[in-house]
């Protein structure tokens, strides 16, 4: 019995260890240099549908959050 648990705990650590260590692609890193304003816009299909912005000293956001996300960078 403690020979079957050794191997799941093995098991589950290895999977652990797999899983942290896969790179995060669900917002890219903004581009070097600068103060940059972040703008996240929500698509619907082709219809742009809201955004949030923030950086530079300003924020604001107009329409829904909802929808495919698109994150982009502009400088101040």
């Amino acid at each position: 019995m403690s020979i079957k648990r050794g191997i799941v705990t093995a098991a589950l650590a290895a999977g652990l260890l797999a899983l942290g260590s896969t790179p995060a692609h669900a917002i890219p890193p903004p581009p070097p240099g600068g103060d940059l304003l972040t703008v996240i816009s929500y698509w619907s299909g082709d219809t742009l549908v809201g955004q949030r912005w923030f950086g530079c000293n300003q924020s604001g956001e107009w329409g829904t959050q909802d929808g495919q996300m698109k994150v982009s960078w502009v400088n101040c």
